[in-house]
Parts: C-alpha cells; structure tokens; sequence
C-alpha cells in the first residue's frame, strides 16, 4: 500500500487558518489489512486527518460476499472520533437496490454503521463548517446504467441538480461521486472538489502512459489515478485498497489518499468579494 499526499488551495478557507486534512478512502471490497485491519488504521493514525472520507466500493457486491470487514474498519475508524462521511459506489447501489438478489445485506450493513455515528450519504448532502469556510459534502449515487461494460453514455448535470439543487457559491462543495469519467460534468455543476475510485489506477499500469484499462472495458482511460484539475475544480482518483473479479495490480499498488485544503482568502474577506 502507498500512501499519496495532495495539497489543493481554496480562497474560500482563510490563508491563516490551518488546512483541512481529508483522509480518503475507496474500492476496500471488504479487503482485510492486518488483524482487525491494523495496518490500514495504523497508517490512517500516522496521517493526522480531520475527517474521513469514502468514494465507494467498501464492499463487494456478490452474493454472500460478507460485509465484516468493512465493519471492523469503521469499528476502528468511529473511535478515532473523526466525522465519518461515505459515499456509495455501483457494488453498493446494486446490493441496496436489488433486493431479490442481495437480500437485506446492505440495509444491515448501513444500520450499523450509522448506529456508531457514521454518515451515509445516499444522494444526500450534510452541512458543517471548518473555520471560516462553509462545508457542502454530497455522496452522490450514479444510476447503474453509467457502470455498463462496453457503454458511455451521454451525462450532464441534470441528475445532480436534481438530487443536489445548484450549488451556493459561498462554500466550499465536495462531491462523493464513485466514477471519476464524468469529472467535466461535476465541475461544471460546481464540485470544488470531487473524490472517486471504481477505475482501480486502471488495473495495469505502463510506466509513462497510465492505466490500460476500466471495468467497463474502456481503454487508457483519462481519469484512472491521481489528482487532476479543470477551471479551479479538482478531481482526486484513489487506485483502491482492494479488488475484486480480476485481482491483478501491476505497477499500480493500492492506495490511501491524505488530501490538504489550504485557505488563500484573506482574513475578514468573505469569498463572495
């Protein structure tokens, strides 16, 4: 496992104030790190973060796949007293959707999670503040069509209008959205900063070219690893922490991602000036 380091600047943070330390996590597929995932917590701990924050794909969706691992994570995690925010990707709204086939696995899993004080976000956004900067997160859950194999289809902003309204200017939006293809479109709708996995780094890795190929079986995708940015709007890709079908990583270790968020606006300044 890396460990990843991305710094990103905002003027809607004041420059005095410390910055704020995301840890981000996505695509664990209930992989187990160690007894009681000791190592993945170990290495959270040394990152010193302020809240914590999940792209998707905990869990495997597979029939009686298990969900524990995942838990005993949480379990670890909600005693370290951060806030805990999860999005959902596609394995997660398959089992939450599709009933007949997953049972009440996922519906379980949630409650639990919950009940130690960690928020789920299933096409909801949660309001806080960090200093002076006003804090939108939305988990953002794609419909299922968007993960076919062999399909792109067409994506604007309507879903996340509809789900999210229009972003108010004066805060700071970060956007739990699983896949990172339609990073153009979340940055135009208003994402300052969106957080996405599903690519797996692109499973296989060429030195100098990048991923080669996607679950859904496109190939050198665009958005497969790391931190880009488009118009003062950043997108950050995590490789994961585990895999499923396929499990090969070559030059494509998993990661854990810290962002910083450093503040430039001026103290008593608000962002709107």
């Amino acid at each position: 496992m890396e460990i990843k380091n991305y710094e990103i600047r905002t003027q809607k943070l004041h420059k005095s104030e410390r910055p704020l330390r995301i840890i981000m996590l996505s695509d664990l597929h209930d992989r187990l790190w160690g007894k009681d995932q000791s190592q993945l917590l170990q290495a959270i701990d040394g990152l010193s973060g302020d809240m914590v924050l999940c792209a998707g794909d905990m869990l495997l969706g597979r029939e009686h796949a298990g969900v524990e691992h995942a838990v005993t994570l949480f379990k670890g995690l909600a005693k370290r007293r951060m806030p805990i925010f999860v999005g959902n990707g596609n394995h997660e709204s398959r089992m939450r959707q599709q009933l007949g086939v997953y049972g009440r696995q996922y519906q379980q899993y949630a409650e639990r999670l919950r009940n130690m004080g960690i928020h789920i976000l299933e096409n909801e956004s949660f309001e806080t503040t960090y200093g002076s900067m006003q804090l939108c997160i939305h988990g953002y859950e794609m419909p299922l069509k968007y993960y076919r194999k062999f399909c792109m289809l067409g994506y604007d902003e309507e879903d996340l209008e509809q789900r999210f309204g229009k972003p108010r200017e004066d805060a700071f939006h970060i956007l739990l959205a699983h896949n990172p293809v339609y990073f153009e479109t979340y940055a135009q709708w208003g994402a300052d900063l969106t957080l996405s996995g599903h690519l797996h780094g692109g499973i296989i890795r060429i030195p100098g070219i990048g991923g080669v190929i996607t679950p859904q079986a496109k190939l050198f995708p665009k958005y497969d690893r790391g931190i880009f940015e488009k118009d003062g709007k950043y997108l950050v890709v995590s490789a994961g922490l585990g895999e499923h079908t396929v499990p090969i990583r070559i030059f494509n270790p998993p990661q854990l991602i810290c962002i910083e968020i450093k503040g430039t606006g001026e103290d008593g300044i608000s962002s709107k000036d």
